[in-house]
């Protein structure tokens, strides 16, 4: 059984998502993006008003972790409102999201995998090569028809990325036009952001931080190590935001997703339910939390009820053509063929994984990319002058 459409997890017309946030700051620094930018004018007046921008973006920190475990720090002094994710609520498709300034249905990287014709195989989009087989590289020109809107940048634009990303397929595809520069710890970014302003009068600059993704992961999104995590990014934001008080520049912070923790029992592994994998023509590909199916043509008909039966309420299963067609990844057809023939979406904290030959099965705590609320809802961090916008 296939179950209706609902309405999609984020309107990308409703300018309040993380897509609105990058096609602000590429109306402010470039030519825009393809969804109506952020209307608060709080936020278009301090750019408007600011020579340079500093944008963080701390992976995985949404509302619900900030909420929990740093209520009254500095970060909650400067959140602005609040924001919607992308959907999945992934980094993958996040991070080309805030590049391309445009949803994932224009800029075509649905999640961590994703089918591509080019390849003829499953890609693993952020190591850029193939599932089965991590040697084989796959290059950018051949995989994305997205263009970052910093190649379009009017000022000296920067990416701060951990010096294991900076030279990576990904990397110099999504921050073109950006000098990117590779730190090594935490402790040393307001360092190099510093650095960067002493050399030039106006800038825009990119900061990217993975430390609370890296732990909720391995620990779990509401454990004491996440915890000490957030505190630890709590201190570095309010340093941060000194630092730029004498600067004309404005600090901006958001994240690309929240996080789920999920319990080793609601792990679920797809070998466990050989009557859904007797009708896929491929592996798996998506997100452990919403898995992307590629049912054979004979067996579309009745891949629901089986899904359903097998697994009980964990999963919806959708059509991909109808998500795609109410908008769930936004406006476009970049994603047609690239996300299988139907979608499953949790209904719960649960995810669905297989496992390829020579692969590590997955046993992560910490999940993202669904459409629940602590998933979906990430903070919108402003600052200028020392001082929280509003």
């Amino acid at each position: 059984m296939i179950r209706s459409t609902p309405r999609a997890p984020t309107d990308f017309g409703a300018a309040s998502s993380i897509v609105s946030l990058a096609a602000t700051l590429a109306g402010r620094f470039a030519d825009g993006g393809t969804v109506p930018a952020l209307r608060d004018r709080a936020v278009a007046d301090a750019l408007d008003s600011s020579r340079s921008a500093v944008f963080v973006l701390m992976d995985g920190l949404g509302e619900a972790a900030l909420a929990l475990h740093a209520p009254d720090g500095a970060l909650a002094h400067f959140r602005f409102r609040t924001l919607d994710s992308v959907f999945p609520s992934s980094t993958a498709p996040a991070l080309s999201a805030l590049s391309a300034a445009a949803p994932p249905a224009t800029h075509g990287n649905p999640g961590w995998l994703m089918w591509s014709d080019a390849a003829g195989a499953l890609v693993r989009t952020l190591p850029m090569d193939l599932r089965a087989d991590h040697e084989a590289k796959v290059l950018a020109a051949d995989t994305w028809h997205w263009s970052a809107w910093t190649a379009r940048c009017a000022v000296p634009a920067f990416a701060l990325l951990p010096v294991q990303l900076a030279d990576s397929e990904f990397s110099r595809h999504t921050y073109a036009g950006t000098t990117i520069v590779g730190y090594r710890s935490l402790n040393e970014v307001c360092d190099r952001i510093d650095e960067l302003f002493s050399a030039v009068d106006e800038a825009y600059v990119f900061v990217y931080l993975p430390h609370f993704d890296t732990v909720s992961h391995e620990a779990g999104c509401a454990s004491q190590k996440a915890g000490a995590v957030v505190r630890r990014l709590d201190a570095w934001f309010a340093q941060l935001v000194e630092r730029m008080r004498a600067r004309e520049a404005i600090v901006l912070a958001t994240a690309d997703h929240g996080f789920v923790d999920i319990a080793d029992d609601d792990q679920l592994q797809l070998e466990d339910f050989p009557s859904i994998a007797a009708y896929l023509d491929r592996p798996l590909s998506g997100e452990p939390r919403v898995p992307f199916c590629s049912v054979r043509a004979d067996a579309q008909e009745r891949f629901g009820e089986t899904v359903r039966s097998a697994l009980g309420d964990a999963f919806d299963v959708h059509r991909s053509q109808d998500l795609l067609a109410a908008g769930w990844f936004g406006a476009g057809d970049a994603l047609v063929g690239r996300i299988g023939t139907h979608v499953l979406v949790p209904r719960r904290r649960v995810t669905l994984i297989d496992t390829l030959e020579g692969e590590k099965p997955m046993r992560f705590i910490g999940m993202h990319g669904g459409p629940s609320e602590d998933e979906m809802r990430v903070p919108l961090l402003a600052a200028r002058r020392g001082e929280p916008l509003g």
